[in-house]
């Protein structure tokens, strides 16, 4: 059977993803439709109507030619022109997004088309990542992985392989489904009725999903919903009836209606309809990003250094960033790479359906779903040696290859050269087992080996062991091989390789056997331990066993040796005669009834459950059952007469792998590639968490990741497959796992809703199915985690790769795009990023797997690489916040100077303007903070999690108002100044707004209209300047202008100049040709101009101070949070700038408050219980428990939500202990005094020390009114209001707060203000579930308080003395009195 050629295998592929690929849609992240593109668009087409309807007003009625009507017609015209660029740029970018899935699918099939036919064979034994199968291609068998089985291939089956796609049997015509794995002992040959490349790509299009929101757009969406929901509305409304008001009471010209409300209130809101152009600017912002990200991510990988510290960096400090590469990029391959990508569309790394570059800075979980060749090596190395000792066994420990002196010593133990006698045979059979290599130094070789355990092949280099005890290749070549046999053992899926070798002196004979460690004990009678040979007993197999067991479960491979010498009688011809043919393959069958009937062996380290085919008993009748021939010379092991019974050789050789002697064990483990756990180390410094799905069972898992250097304590592995048996109840609990965990992927889900939030911590999950390890990604998305995951490229991984933010895949295997028939071109480096690259089957085959994946890692790169991409994109995106704050502070900014314009009597900035500054100006210096230098501290930052963005709103309010308003009011007073100066009859500063309200704007003059054009760009040349120095404050978010000096950016310095020199040109050339007095404008106009910095800078650097505390806060909350379990969700969490919110209030109340929007929702995992003292807080916060991500006491959180704490009544108890009278706390101003009235009633009492006015506040507030009355000249009753509003707020303040305790029945809080005025609150027993005390931010200063939880999780937690809210000390007292009353 010949099968198919590689021809017609490459039509039918062909066929298949031309008809399948068309399946796959991805919409794009742009969405033309929402609700943010319909507020853009519907206020800019109102600004572009109330142009044309105001220009056209001035054009046909102004006399003279008012040229402000005309501006109007061309800035519509210019608006329309730029919403068509907007439309087609969006449109565009939109196609493309959509499109990168089926171009990516299109240049698979492209390198399919011009595949040469190249075959890599790489000589290795099955690996549990890479899954191929063996095909009949081209009249030759060739390993191919599944995606490149073609329907009509002939494919060959082993027992324990897994049908591809349906099959048939080409022998019997049996048919096999797809999955359907094969029982036969024998190999089989199928024909391939279907391809598995259709019902792979069916599965991409149905499972594939556009990748979510990054952080950054989510936040963008929450900042522009504001500004569309609140800000433009308020702004609109605000103009719109200022401007109404002020014509019908100022204006005395009623024809200048249109221009004095439709156009005062256009230019109010025209800021926001330029910003039209800004999606335009975020595709480049994000384009430069991806090719940023993407170039630096291929130079890593073609340079060759290594990864190394810096300087400054102490090696032994945990907290020391990660080590680099220096590499370089140009400028100009990442200018090249994002002229590629902005006219194309980018199958490469898919940046714009998978988000490239803002989902590799908001990375929060980095997750490997395989093993082999992802994070451990492709290949087992061998790690122990345990050889008999007399009695007893020795274990001997290899070390680590040196590869600069190969023939070095491999065993760390000292004294080992005692063992050599029997380490001596054993080497020789793994010599022989290795003898590919003929012992030659640093060659690359593998073999494969049946194995027991997870996997059921593994290959391993073990020529080491034989170059270690001292063989070279001129031993080896006193030692001829004759036969090697395979003997197996179908019903376990087990086998071992025995070998006979021949001695080219003594011409003896030895059978050297290695593999399976049951088969091979069940094959041995006796053991040799150096000095004589023993009889293998029941005591010795079960330690040996045991061990055996033992190492299975810690996650390590086991081969067992044995040997026996042949002694045949002379002159045999048909014995291993070179023309006759050894069968490949002998069974040796184990009785299955003798294998249930295990035995227990006992020695000094226990019981052990022997099998009963493994027992002295059983083996020895295995021996009487063998036919024997008597022979009288006793020098040879089968008699003449023997012989011929046997007849054949497969029979002598089924006989002779029996009666062996045990030589000992070798265990064989993965170990991690290099840098593999430093990487993970310097991850969690990252704030990244490292997560690792395996398919092993618990123990096994646990093994692996402690090599890793994953904790694998109590809490730290989850088993997401399903518990056997009827008593399933989501829970495992075992001497492993000293706490209740969720069991089964099922219960994830209902336990992080009611327990905790342990699954969202832990760094291991065992029995994990590709479907379980999907659903887990998707939890941990739902939880806010941005999870790149990483698996080889030739396993069944495409699903899972297409669920996560960002998939990477990793090369399993070295050199697997080689091929010896097909020579690479000298620039083609073999990878696949590089095109025409794909040379072997596997390299196509992992092109088809990594489909969704947009990166891909080389076998040989450092996972570092992907670290540095992560820090280089996060500094991007940090930089694209910064630059996109600047764009939407000016343009709020801009509206506001012509809103408060409009409130002056003034005419608003002119169009055009606006459009200079926030289509030039503030782009080109936005622009310039992408080439901010970049800073290695970022990556010992902790990421925001993709939700809850931008919630705290108010205080980043606080923040634009305090860094805007100064340059809002240098830009009024320019304008004003220089518009007063340049006025024909120069009127008084203090009268400008009356002299322009008596003028009629339809009919200003030449000189009127040049004096206000004049003062108009005197406004826009300071705001742009005043832009330029705010600008140089935001390099950075945190770090001072001493910290990060600006002129560092030589990109900002270059483009502040061009900036400013374009400015001042394009100023010049509009007064160019006007009749403008400079000369007249005075000098203090240009001192506030230029003086503005020395005002701009320490606001900008107050609110970096603010904001740093606040950042700092959170990042060691954060880091707390990852040592403690305790979930931070984001920075956004924190309290308000301006203090406390309104706090939500539950139970019945004489006046029902409505709930605030900004209330604090009822989160166990915010919250910890008060022990004894401050110590015990402290102490308490931190602590690590295995119920809940919180401290909570015991009333509060069982295994689960627990029911509320059972009120029975109970007898009185005695008094709590406070002194006669009450007790009583003065501290800050504030009074508390505790008394208990009876044993079932405490009243708990917080006052002010001093109450109402004082003298101070008295003279203040007259001196203000005062000055009110002089500065506006207004009657002298004005100056009254503000001590009247002062008086009234005084009354209505908050003096004392009262807390009353009744056993068994409730509380009762009471609230009394300075007026009198008396609030009270009650609240039943059973209402209640515990006591909190929790802290917050109050005006800059940390503040504790005292709640109830409530015990129905949808209502909101209560604040007890919510206006004076007393200190700790004071809380204290309070809060353990009110437990002990009411909690009994």
């Amino acid at each position: 059977m010949e099968g198919l050629s590689t021809v017609d295998a490459k039509r039918e592929l062909l066929q298949v993803l031309e008809s399948e690929r068309a399946r796959i849609p991805v919409a794009g992240h742009l969405d033309i439709r929402s609700h943010l593109s319909r507020a853009l668009l519907g206020t800019t087409l109102c600004v572009v109507v109330l142009q044309i309807i105001n220009g056209a007003y001035l054009v046909s009625r102004g006399t003279p030619i008012q040229t402000r009507g005309i501006a109007c017609l061309v800035e519509a015209t210019l608006l329309v022109v730029s919403l068509l660029i907007t439309w087609r740029v969006v449109a565009r970018e939109t196609r493309l997004e959509a499109r990168e899935l089926d171009g990516r699918l299109r240049e698979v099939a492209r390198e399919l088309r011009g595949w040469r036919g190249g075959y890599a064979d790489l000589r290795l034994g099955p690996q549990p990542t890479v899954t191929t199968y063996t095909v009949r291609r081209d009249g030759a068998w060739r390993d191919m992985p599944t995606l490149l089985v073609a329907n009509g291939d002939v494919v060959r089956l082993v027992a324990g392989d897994v049908a591809p796609c349906a099959m048939t049997e080409c022998a019997t015509g049996a048919e096999l489904l797809q999955g359907q794995q094969l029982k036969i002992d024998s190999p089989v040959l199928c024909w391939a009725r279907e391809t598995p490349l259709q019902a792979h790509v069916a599965q991409i299009a149905q499972h594939h999903r556009r990748t979510g929101r990054s952080v950054l757009q989510n936040q963008m969406r929450a900042v522009a919903r504001v500004i569309s929901t609140r800000v433009l509305p308020f702004i609109a409304s605000a103009s719109l009836a200022s401007n109404i008001v002020i014509f019908g009471v100022v204006y005395k010209y009623r024809h200048m209606g249109v221009e004095a409300i439709l156009g005062q209130t256009t230019s109010s809101i025209f800021p926001f309809a330029c910003a039209l152009l800004w999606p335009i600017l975020w595709v480049a912002a994000r384009t430069y990003a991806s090719a940023n990200s993407v170039v630096l991510f291929d130079a890593l990988q073609r340079s060759k250094t290594e990864y190394e510290d810096m300087a400054d960096i102490d090696e032994f400090d945990v907290d020391a960033l990660p080590p680099t590469k220096d590499v370089r990029v140009g400028i100009r391959d990442v200018v090249a790479h994002m002229r590629w990508m902005w006219t194309m569309c980018d199958h490469r790394n898919l940046s714009r359906s998978s988000n490239l570059a803002e989902t590799l800075g908001a990375i929060t979980v980095i997750c490997s779903i395989d093993k082999e060749g992802t994070i451990a090596e492709p290949v087992c190395t061998p790690e122990q040696i345990v050889v008999p000792d007399e009695q007893d066994y020795a274990v001997l420990d290899l070390a680590e290859p040196d590869l600069a002196e190969p023939q070095s010593g491999f065993i760390a133990d000292i004294g080992w050269q005692r063992f050599l006698p029997v380490l001596r045979p054993l080497a020789l059979a793994c010599a022989h087992d290795s003898g590919v290599c003929a012992m030659a130094p640093n060659s690359a070789h593998r073999r494969a080996r049946a194995l027991r355990g997870p996997t059921a092949t593994q290959t391993a280099c073990l020529c080491r062991v034989a170059r270690g005890v001292g063989f070279t290749s001129s031993d080896l070549a006193n030692y001829h091989v004759e036969r090697v046999a395979m003997v197996t053992a179908p019903k376990r899926s087990a086998s071992f390789v025995a070998t006979v070798v021949r001695t080219t002196d003594a011409q003896s004979l030895h059978v050297l056997s290695d593999g399976n460690v049951e088969l091979i004990l069940g094959a041995c009678l006796d053991y040799f331990d150096g000095t004589r040979v023993c009889a293998l007993d029941d005591r010795t197999v079960a330690m040996y066993y045991a061990l055996y067991l033992n190492a299975l479960q810690q996650d390590l491979q086991c081969l067992a040796y044995a040997y026996r010498p042949l002694r045949l009688p002379p002159n045999v011809e048909w014995l291993f005669d070179s023309s006759s043919k050894v069968p490949a393959r002998v069974e040796l069958r184990v009785d299955d009834e003798d294998e249930s009937q295990d035995q227990v062996v006992d020695d000094e380290f226990g019981s052990v459950d022997l099998p009963a085919h493994l027992t002295q008993a059983a083996r020895l009748a295995q021996l009487r059952a063998k036919p024997r021939v008597t022979d009288t010379s006793g020098d040879v092991d089968y008699s003449p007469d023997m012989l011929t019974h046997l007849a054949t050789e497969e029979n002598l050789l089924r006989d002779a792998v029996t009666e062996q002697i045990f030589l000992g064990l070798i265990t064989f483990t993965y170990e991690p590639k290099t840098d593999v756990c430093d990487f993970i180390e310097d991850l969690d410094i990252a704030g990244i968490r490292f997560v690792y799905f395996s398919a092993s069972g618990g123990r096994q898992s646990k093994s692996f990741a402690d090599r890793l250097g994953l904790e694998t304590d109590w809490n730290t592995c989850i088993l997401l497959s399903s518990a056997d048996g009827a008593q399933d109840i989501g829970y495992v609990e075992d001497h492993d796992i000293k706490a209740r965990l969720p069991r089964g992927i099922h219960n994830i889900r209902e336990h992080l809703r009611d327990v905790d939030d342990i699954p969202l911590q832990v760094s291991l999950f065992a029995e994990c199915t590709p479907s379980a390890t999907r659903e887990m990604i998707e939890i941990f998305q739902e939880n806010g985690e941005v999870v790149c995951c990483m698996g080889s490229a030739l396993a069944a991984n495409t699903l899972t790769f297409a669920v996560c933010d960002l998939a990477v895949g990793v090369e399993p295997i070295p050199h697997f795009n080689r091929a010896k028939d097909v020579l690479l071109d000298h620039e083609n480096d073999g990878s696949m990023s590089t095109p025409g690259a794909l040379v072997t089957q596997y390299a196509l085959g992992a092109a088809l797997t990594c489909i969704p994946c947009p990166l891909f890692l080389q076998h040989d790169t450092s996972l570092y690489t992907l670290m540095q991409v992560v820090s280089e994109a996060r500094w991007m995106v940090g930089c694209m916040q910064q630059a996109g704050l600047l764009l939407l502070l000016a343009c709020v900014s801009l509206a506001l100077v012509n809103l408060i314009a409009a409130w002056c009597l003034l005419p608003a900035l002119p169009g055009f303007m606006a459009m200079w500054v926030l289509w030039i100006a503030v782009p080109v210096l936005s622009a310039t903070l992408l080439f901010v230098p970049h800073d290695e501290s970022i990556m010992s930052t902790m990421p925001l999690k993709n939700h809850a963005h931008v919630s705290d709103m108010s205080r980043f309010s606080v923040y634009a108002v305090i860094r805007m308003a100064p340059v809002v009011a240098l830009t009024l007073v320019v304008y004003t100044s220089a518009l007063q100066s340049m006025l024909p009859l120069s009127p008084p500063l203090h009268s400008l707004s009356s002299t322009f309200s008596r003028l009629d704007w339809l009919h200003l003059t030449q000189d009127q209209q040049w004096a206000l054009l004049g003062a108009q760009t005197y406004a826009m040349v300071a705001f742009v300047f005043h832009a330029i120095c705010v600008s140089s404050t935001m390099m950075q978010r945190t770090r001072t202008l001493v910290e990060f000096v600006p002129v560092r950016n030589k990109v900002w310095v270059c483009g502040s100049l061009a900036c400013l020199t374009l400015t001042f040109a394009f100023a010049a050339l509009l007064l160019a040709f006007g009749r403008v007095r400079v000369d007249r404008v005075p000098w203090y106009t240009y001192a506030v101009a230029f003086a503005g910095p020395l005002v701009l800078l320490p606001l900008q650097e107050f609110c970096k101070m603010h904001d740093k505390k606040r950042w700092t806060r959170f990042q060691k909350l954060a880091k707390l949070d990852r040592q403690s379990t305790n979930e931070i969700e984001a920075e956004d969490r924190e309290p308000s700038f301006l203090g406390i919110d309104r706090w939500p209030l539950l139970g019945r109340s004489q006046r029902r408050r409505d709930a605030s929007p900004h209330a604090i929702l009822h989160r166990p995992s915010q919250s910890f219980s008060v022990r004894n003292d401050w110590r015990q807080l402290r102490e308490s916060k931190h602590k690590r428990t295995s119920s809940s991500s919180s401290i909570f006491s015991k009333h509060t959180r069982r295994a689960s939500f627990a029911a509320p704490p059972t009120l029975e009544p109970q007898p009185c108890m005695d008094f709590i202990g406070y002194p006669p009278g009450g007790l009583e706390i003065q501290r800050s101003g504030l009074v508390l005094r505790c008394e208990q009235k009876s044993p079932d009633v405490c009243e708990y009492t917080v006052r002010r020390d001093a109450m109402g006015l004082r003298v101070s506040d008295i003279l203040a507030i007259a001196l203000v009114s005062w000055a009110a009355h002089v500065f506006f000249r207004g009657p002298l009753i004005f100056a009254c209001v503000p001590m009247l509003l002062y008086i009234v707020r005084s009354s209505l303040q908050v003096c004392q707060e009262s807390l009353t305790v009744v056993r068994n029945v409730g509380i009762q809080t009471s609230t009394t203000t300075v007026a009198g005025f008396r609030h009270t609150r009650s609240y039943e027993s059973q209402q209640i579930k515990d006591f909190i005390i929790h802290e917050a931010l109050q005006l800059l200063e940390y503040r504790y308080y005292m709640a109830i939880m409530p015990i129905d999780p949808s209502q909101k937690i209560v604040i007890m003395f919510p206006h004076l809210l007393p200190k700790l000390d004071e809380l204290l007292p309070v809060y353990h009195g009110t437990r002990m009353l009411l909690f009994s």
